[in-house]
């Protein structure tokens, strides 16, 4: 794999916060991905690396042109000819076929007449079945992303700096842009926490607290090695406390056995068989030979309670979240049902199920199927155009928004406004279970990553006194980094309660145990 890019002790800190320094790795021509908990600094070494953002030092070395694609979107033009970075050529071609074409124009044109179909052709196999003077303000998110991508794609000898690209993607489009990415020519560096797509890549790169690590494969080898550490870790951790203990356990011999010393000079010195002269040498030399090894021994404790320390904070570091889940009122029978509802805004047969406590039901359906509405509905947030929608319990809606969250106010402020009988200080405990410790408990949500904020979320949810009935999630998985997906999925597959999820990612699905389906591309049975 040859080599297209090489950065070296590269830094970047923003005013007096330093994000990440002394970076320094390769990139070759094949697809690698770029993973590490939310708020680290990927996006920010995406757009270094594509000369977006100038580091505060370190050097960048490309044999290639470069070509980013952020998870945002914002440089868009108003039709999908603009955002496909096409418009010059594209308003050439319009000309002629106008017949208002020039001379000019024609000779432009000479060798590119393939162009126009090859664009068509791009959009179409990504199930973009729009001509390109479409405005983008028609299109969906999901839309918007698969432009986008073809945007990128077109670009044949460009390297792909992709960050997050398949949220928002449905299932066909997942499948469409891993075999796309896969077969580009140029190679691409892919930040995301798609597992799918991290099994297939060669190469991953994860940013740290302590730097950037390298991994000479796909996702398995990756969790492997996390795996193999966090073993060794315990491992290490065990060795110490044991060593503590048995330190401990030796200090109380020695004062044992200095006290019956004591005890055996006591007496020598009543019986009067000993000089007081030899019995003060002998407690003086005890004592020395005491006091030695006191010494030795805190040295040696201050030593392991030090690798102790050192060892318990990578192993945390390493292993899994957690978070668990109370238990709702509701114990077995129907805690949904609805009857020939019709949603609004959507083409389609009305919807007639039940759903029982307990069961966990996925939404499935192409971008714009309406599974984010029939959520709404049943959150009573949207009204259905007809039929009956009956709610027993709590039902409690996650949306892609977090909108019970104020933005404006703290992780601990929201929490506890949100359920006041627990206190500040407890939420601050619980925010640093889930790696939200210190300034980042006290900012306002807003200054928060998704996957932070969804983690705010997630406690208010899981932390009340009672769960909900009935939980509705749409895209949960969208903004988690990998450790906090896996957090997800152990909460969710634990939760007794009945659950309905909208989510495009077959590993999380299987992991939270989904057990029905309701597929929206389909006509509802009657």
């Amino acid at each position: 794999m040859s080599t297209v890019c090489r950065f070296v002790q590269l830094s970047m800190a923003f005013g007096a916060q330093r994000l990440f320094e002394n970076l320094s790795a390769t990139l070759g021509a094949g697809v690698s991905g770029l993973i590490g908990p939310n708020g680290r600094g990927k996006s920010v070494l995406l757009k270094l690396l594509a000369g977006d953002l100038t580091p505060s030092s370190g050097e960048i070395s490309w044999m290639c042109p470069v070509y980013r694609v952020d998870q945002l979107h914002d440089a868009y033009g108003p039709r999908v000819a603009d955002a496909l970075g096409v418009t010059d050529l594209y308003e050439v071609f319009a000309l002629i076929e106008q017949g208002r074409g020039s001379p000019a124009d024609l000779d432009r044109v000479a060798d590119l007449w393939h162009l126009p179909v090859q664009w068509q052709q791009r959009l179409a196999d990504a199930g973009l079945d729009i001509p390109l003077h479409t405005p983008m303000a028609k299109l969906s998110g999901g839309q918007r992303t698969r432009v986008a991508l073809c945007a990128a794609l077109l670009r044949q000898d460009h390297f792909l700096l992709l960050d997050e690209p398949t949220n928002h993607l449905d299932a066909s489009g997942r499948e469409w842009f891993m075999a796309q990415v896969f077969a580009h020519p140029g190679g691409a560096l892919v930040a995301s926490h798609d597992r799918d797509l991290l099994r297939r890549v060669g190469h991953i790169l994860e940013l740290t607290e302590q730097g950037l690590r390298e991994y000479g494969g796909g996702y398995d080898l990756y969790r492997s090695v996390r795996m193999a550490e966090v073993e060794a870790l315990e491992q290490r951790v065990g060795r110490a406390e044991k060593q503590l203990r048995a330190l401990d356990r030796e200090r109380q011999a020695a004062e044992q056995r200095a006290a019956r010393r004591r005890r055996q000079g006591e007496r020598l010195r009543r019986s009067g068989s000993q000089s007081k002269v030899l019995l003060d040498a002998k407690a003086q030399k005890a004592e020395n030979s005491g006091g030695r090894d006191k010494v030795r021994q805190a040295q040696r404790e201050e030593q392991l309670r030090e690798q102790l320390g050192v060892a318990k904070a990578q192993r945390d570091r390493l292993r899994r979240q957690q978070l668990v889940m109370g238990q709702p009122a509701l114990r077995g029978g129907i805690c949904l049902q609805l009857e020939g509802l019709a949603l609004p805004w959507l083409n389609r047969s009305p919807i007639t199920m039940n759903v029982r406590s307990g069961e966990r039901w996925r939404l499935k359906g192409a971008n714009g199927s309406g599974k984010s509405t029939l959520l709404k509905v049943i959150a009573a947030r949207l009204a259905p155009l007809a039929g009956r929608c009956r709610v027993r319990g709590r039902c409690l809606y996650l949306d892609q928004d977090f909108s019970l969250l104020d933005e404006r106010a703290s992780a601990v402020d929201n929490l506890h406004r949100l359920h006041p009988t627990i206190s500040r200080s407890t939420w601050r405990t619980w925010l640093g279970s889930v790696r939200l410790r210190g300034d980042k408990a006290l900012m306002p949500v807003a200054a928060l990553s998704g996957g932070e904020r969804l983690k705010v979320a997630l406690l208010a949810v899981t932390q009340a006194e009672q769960a909900p009935d009935l939980l509705l999630l749409d895209e949960p998985d969208n903004h988690l980094d990998l450790d906090s997906r896996e957090l997800l999925e152990d909460a969710l597959s634990e939760y007794p309660g009945a659950l309905m999820l909208v989510s495009h990612d077959e590993t999380f699905v299987q992991a939270v145990g989904v057990s029905h389906q309701l597929d929206l591309s389909e006509p509802a049975k009657k």
